[in-house]
């Protein structure tokens, strides 16, 4: 017994080492001396400000940005080195960068007043300079953090707004637009300044920093420990708590590589101690991992930028992805059952795992912070920066609930920090999203993609999906999910609305096969992160993981169709549809992996034909839907040999 607690301190050790606060968030150089004593000040300031800024203090959000922009060149330069090489360097190069990009915040702070006034109509050569200034250390940064796929797309936009008028009209050319025009307006409310950094500042920096407070805590621990308690005993326990311990965790992150980095170095080995092969190990973490981004009240970036966009509450959004979300992870569950049977895998014994009730005694008070941000969202349709707020609060009063959760004034102090620092290259990447989103305002991009769309795909909705579905799977090969989301809804959403989509169902709808981008080959940064652990060839597990999250790829073209699934409807209806929905995810998974869930009976090719045709069936709404996925169902049944033994036998 000693032993396996050792294993799992190991375990847990690993995984902390690569705690990652977001997706997008990449390991910044450690800073000692004065620099560490400079980054520790800017980040309390930036924190602070956003608190002050979005609760107690009125301040115009173009000047609130500006202020956030300061901060986030001061820390990104001082913290994200120019290469590999200058980890723990800080050159006179950063310090240019710096000064490059905090001179045009400042200028924009003196000149506001008349910039309120002319911006859009009247550019002067002062505001193209800044301009251009601010544009380069913000693309260096985004390089930096991301890689060239980011700046490259940005500085393809800008060329496009810059030349598109010479190209025809059937190839999206524009009408044209002044150079002077097009750099002066991106230094404005309408692009960098605009609504994907409003929702950065105002709503994203809040979350992040209620799941770095949670975890600050050991909410991480807990809900690992309860997932283990919870579902480690039974058959393919270890994959179950996996897929029970990630969907917590997402509920409070959002983030498939954090995930990923706190659950994968507990479960993945755990799996492929008790049998399973380390490709469907690493596959399912990741799978889990990225359902994070779908779950709610926390899900990835790109659903509070979403929120923005469609000018929603977040309550809205949170409601729609319910139950698409826990079909994802019903899927997921009904795979590790499969695969346990097939593979006669059974659970973990009760002396390898915590006690459940012990463990809700010692953490129960951590769930109140996430009881308290779903009754604020949900019931009571608060504002984001009060629920925010208020939830943060709360995590500091209960943490002192438990000795061995209890926040300190230090610890809060490295919480701030930590937040701060967490969020620096999400906020250069959603500045440069800007850019891409002022391209698209300015040169009249989203509509010219609509109307060409929309003849190309012959006016056929489910044909202009399936584009837009490869469009968004092949923007996440090279940008990550809140840029991919970003890019992808600019131009894409406005041909869906064409053919009559409801623009939640179509955000919602690109927004998925953006985050599932993060587990299809070849770029996959969840599989990467968790063939750490497995260390499984990361192509043979992308391809694993595509089978398992397969509920990802299809619900969404179902939803657009029936918004019953997005709770567009009665509560009977829904709940009527979700559960048929459960049922032909049941029978998908039994046609994937080949196998029944009682009885050991191994299903034949035909049998497995009729499972995956309920599910589709299924899935759609309607009573004579139903009755003829029940009638697959009852035919994949009665053609398998060993099945119909198993009745005779019963009988």
């Amino acid at each position: 017994m000693s032993g396996n607690k050792g294993d799992r301190g190991r375990e847990r050790e690993m995984a902390k080492k690569v705690t990652i606060f977001d997706d997008d968030f990449k390991e910044l150089r450690p800073s000692t001396g004065l620099i560490a004593k400079v980054v520790s000040v800017f980040a309390i300031a930036y924190t602070s400000l956003e608190i002050l800024a979005l609760q107690f203090v009125v301040i115009d959000l173009w000047v609130f940005i500006a202020l956030v922009m300061i901060a986030v060149m001061v820390l990104g330069f001082l913290t994200i080195p120019f290469g590999p090489k200058d980890a723990g360097k800080v050159k006179t190069l950063d310090w240019l960068f710096m000064a490059m990009g905090v001179a045009p915040c400042v200028y924009i702070l003196i000149e506001m007043e008349r910039l309120q006034w002319t911006y859009g109509s009247t550019v002067l050569p002062l505001d193209m300079f800044f301009s251009v200034m601010f544009m380069i250390p913000l693309l260096e940064l985004v390089r930096r953090a991301f890689g060239w796929a980011i700046p490259i797309t940005a500085l393809a936009f800008l060329a496009y707004a810059f030349l598109g008028s010479l190209l025809p009209s059937s190839l999206f050319g524009h009408r044209g637009v002044r150079i002077g025009n097009v750099i002066g307006f991106m230094l404005g409310p309408m692009a960098i300044f605009g609504m994907v950094m409003s929702a950065m500042v105002q709503i994203i920096f809040l979350f992040m920093m209620f799941s770095t407070f949670l975890q600050k805590c050991g909410a991480g621990n807990f809900f690992a420990d309860f997932a283990n308690s919870v579902a480690g005993q039974y058959r393919g326990g270890p994959a179950k708590v996996s897929v029970f311990s990630s969907s917590l965790f997402g509920m409070i992150s959002g983030s498939s590589v954090a995930n990923v980095a706190i659950d994968g170095g507990i479960t993945i080995p755990l799996m492929i101690k008790t049998g399973f092969k380390p490709t469907f190990a690493g596959a399912m973490e990741a799978t889990a991992s990225t359902g994070g981004q779908i779950m709610p009240p926390i899900m990835g970036a790109g659903a509070f930028i979403m929120a923005e966009l469609l000018s929603i509450s977040y309550r809205d959004v949170i409601m729609a992805a319910a139950i698409p979300a826990v079909l994802y992870y019903v899927a997921l569950y009904c795979m590790a059952d499969l695969e346990a049977v097939r593979h006669g895998l059974r659970g973990l014994s009760k002396l390898q795992l915590p006690r459940k009730w012990q463990v809700l005694k010692d953490g129960w008070h951590l769930l109140i912070p996430v009881i308290i941000l779903l009754y604020e969202l949900v019931v009571l349709g608060a504002s984001m920066s009060r629920a925010g707020l208020l939830s943060i609060a709360s995590i500091v009063v209960v943490s002192w609930f438990r000795k061995k959760t209890r926040l300190t004034f230090l610890q809060v102090i490295e919480a701030m920090v930590d937040t701060a620092l967490s969020t620096v290259a999400l906020a250069a990447m959603c500045g440069c999203a800007g850019i891409i989103v002022g391209v698209v305002a300015i040169t009249g991009l989203g509509v010219a993609f609509g109307s060409a769309i929309v003849p190309l795909s012959g006016g056929n909705l489910f044909v202009c999906l399936l584009m837009t579905a490869v469009l968004c799977i092949l923007l996440g090969m090279g940008l990550p999910t809140t840029a991919s989301y970003i890019v992808a809804a600019s131009i894409g959403v406005s041909a869906l609305s064409k053919l009559g989509v409801n623009p939640l169902a179509a955000h919602l709808f690109i927004f998925y096969f953006a985050c599932i981008s993060s587990i299809t080959p070849p770029d996959m940064a969840a599989i990467f992160t968790a063939c750490g652990f497995s260390k499984a060839d990361p192509i043979k597990t992308g391809w694993t993981a595509m089978r398992l999250a397969f509920p990802a790829y299809i619900v969404p073209f179902i939803f657009v169709y029936h918004p019953v699934l997005l709770m567009k409807g009665s509560v009977l209806d829904v709940s009527y549809q979700f559960i048929m929905s459960c049922l032909g995810v049941a029978a998908m998974s039994m046609a994937l992996v080949g196998i029944s869930y009682f009885g050991n009976i191994k299903w034949g090719v035909f049998s497995r034909i009729f499972f995956a045709a309920s599910f589709f069936a299924f899935i759609i709404p309607g009573w004579q839907s139903d009755l003829w996925a029940s009638f697959a169902i009852v035919i994949g049944f009665t053609i398998n040999s060993q099945a119909r033994g198993m009745i005779y036998k019963g009988a």
